[in-house]
């Protein structure tokens, strides 16, 4: 198989020069700071983009310009109507198969076919427009019948003047992982920079980019691929009690939010699991643009571009940067010492549960050598459950949520315990 471009460059290089091209965005998209590190962010994760602003704030330049700026890409653009049709979102139906019968789109050239995506006046379309996109954006993949078709889509960046909630805009709007609300900015030195921004494109982005203002779309797929842990070409290693940390500060975040909007008669704020998950990816993604190969709770403060509505007055972003700020410093080192000890005991119970039933046997990992010296054993054979247990009694963790953590993993431990010395009592082997 021939080899792809980006795969024999150095990653890390390809991330330096990411941040080099949008950097040179930043003249033309003037107050757009905040929103081109949110986009960066998409594109590594392979995730979609929503912009929702009044009128007249260049949503539609941003996404033109941006694309510009990714060599090698098949865009899909298409302004939303309340008429527009499924077809075209998703190519139209062939006249063959309609007669035998078949409902059958020719997706060439659609929204299933291409790498980038931008639609505009999105909340313009009626809601079965809009469900015809779900699976696109979300599983990458057209299903309708017995059509099923992969979707190429890389990134989509949606544009609104306005939010529609209904039962189906809503499961569009989980689908956007990166969201932006873009405040127009009146002072004197915005409004003189945008002048001189508009005297040079004209409002208009059809002018073409140089080669060396361009990053290929196939490098950003191979970045995102090591984002997904799907290239091993570079593995970003991710501590357990970042990850702990994580959760923690967005929980934080909620409660802050909500105690704002209950103040102000707000909307209540609500982080989906989905959400919590994929924050994993956007530190990953952080890391990465710094130049690092493991992630550091300093990566959590990007978080505030992906876990609240971005705004650009700052608002939100302000307020989840306190909410990791306290988490941070609420938790001493020896307390994330003892998070990263849980969470190795906690993956080795799960190997010796696997093993039980048949699986494969104990990786052999510097904590399991440690446990084996510890506990005076010659083989990873010799290790039971009943040493995770003796290991735990000596941890004693002083934060609640780090004893929360441990007294979770102890039941977890007595749950695979009761399973294997009472196979015949659980529905679940």
């Amino acid at each position: 198989m021939p080899r792809r471009e980006g795969e024999a460059r150095d990653p890390l290089a390809i991330a330096g020069r990411v941040r080099r091209v949008f950097s040179g965005l930043e003249r033309e998209l003037v107050g757009c700071e905040d929103l081109l590190i949110q986009t960066m962010y998409a594109l590594l994760t392979r995730e979609n983009l929503l912009l929702i602003s009044r009128p007249g704030t260049a949503k539609t330049l941003f996404a033109k310009l941006v694309f510009s700026r990714i060599g090698g890409a098949r865009v899909f653009e298409l302004q939303m109507s309340k008429g527009t049709l499924a077809e075209e979102v998703v190519g139209p139906v062939i006249i063959e198969e309609m007669k035998q019968g078949n409902i059958v789109h020719n997706v060439a050239g659609s929204l299933v076919d291409a790498d980038l995506a931008f639609i505009d006046e999105f909340f313009d379309a009626n809601d079965m427009v809009l469900r015809s996109m779900l699976g696109i954006f979300n599983e990458r993949w057209f299903r309708k019948g017995r059509q099923q078709v992969e979707a190429a889509l890389h990134t989509g960046i949606a544009a609104a003047n306005y939010l529609r909630v209904t039962d189906i805009t809503a499961a569009v709007l989980d689908r956007f992982l990166f969201r932006a609300w873009i405040d127009p900015r009146f002072d004197p030195y915005s409004l003189q920079a945008i002048d001189e921004a508009y005297a040079r494109h004209g409002g208009r982005a059809d002018v073409a980019a140089q080669p060396e203002q361009q990053i290929p779309l196939t490098e950003l797929a191979f970045l995102a691929a090591i984002v997904h842990g799907r290239n091993d070409r570079l593995v970003i290693q991710v501590p357990h009690h970042v990850l702990f940390l994580k959760n923690l500060a967005i929980n934080r975040y909620v409660a802050k939010a909500n105690q704002l909007a209950a103040a102000q008669e707000g909307p209540e704020v609500y982080v989906s699991p989905r959400t919590f998950a994929k924050a994993r990816l956007l530190l990953l993604a952080s890391a990465l643009l710094h130049g690092r190969t493991v992630v550091e709770p300093s990566d959590l403060h990007d978080l505030r571009y992906m876990v609240p509505l971005l705004d650009t007055a700052g608002t939100q972003g302000k307020l989840f940067d306190s909410a990791v700020e306290e988490t941070v410093h609420g938790l001493p080192a020896d307390e994330l010492a003892m998070v990263d000890e849980l969470m190795e005991a906690s993956r080795l119970a799960e190997q010796l549960a696997d093993r039980a039933r048949g699986g494969r046997e104990l990786e052999v990992t510097s904590f399991l050598k440690r446990l084996m010296l510890m506990f005076h054993l010659t083989t990873p054979g010799e290790i039971y459950f009943e040493h995770v247990h003796r290991l735990l009694d000596g941890i004693h963790p002083r934060h609640k949520d780090v004893v929360d953590l441990k007294h979770g993993l102890i039941k977890r431990l007595q749950h695979h315990q009761r399973r294997i010395n009472h196979p015949g009592r659980e529905l679940l082997a």
